[in-house]
């Protein structure tokens, strides 16, 4: 049992790096972690025996991105810098099936570099 003193000192990680060797599992891992909300990044054991460094420098973007760094910087004109603005995108995928996927992202920062996103199926 941990003392009250050593709860304090518990932290919540960063973001959960796992490796799968079934992406079978990958929909219910991912699951768990946005239950918890929890950033992850998996990489599949098909990717990774076919690692480069294209795929290298998209996980590491990745990673940046959901620990919440910047992964470009827009310099915008000095009237749009005075004015409170947000970027929004929404698309909608038709991807053959009965379903569709819609998806949402709108930028949080007065940068416009970090963004809030969502999908609906």
């Amino acid at each position: 049992m941990l003392s009250s003193s050593s709860k304090k000192q518990l932290r919540h990680p960063t973001i959960v790096v796992c490796l799968l060797q079934r992406e079978s599992t990958y929909k219910a891992f991912k699951e768990v972690m946005h239950q918890y909300r929890m950033p992850s990044q998996v990489i599949t054991t098909r990717n990774a025996s076919k690692f480069n460094l294209s795929k290298a420098t998209n996980i590491l973007r990745q990673i940046n991105s959901k620990t919440g760094g910047d992964l470009y910087y827009l310099k915008f004109p000095e009237s749009l810098e005075s004015k409170r603005t947000m970027l929004i995108g929404i698309d909608v995928s038709h991807a053959g099936g009965p379903n569709s996927i819609v998806g949402f992202s709108a930028s949080i920062n007065k940068e416009m570099s970090q963004y809030y996103s969502e999908h609906l199926i």
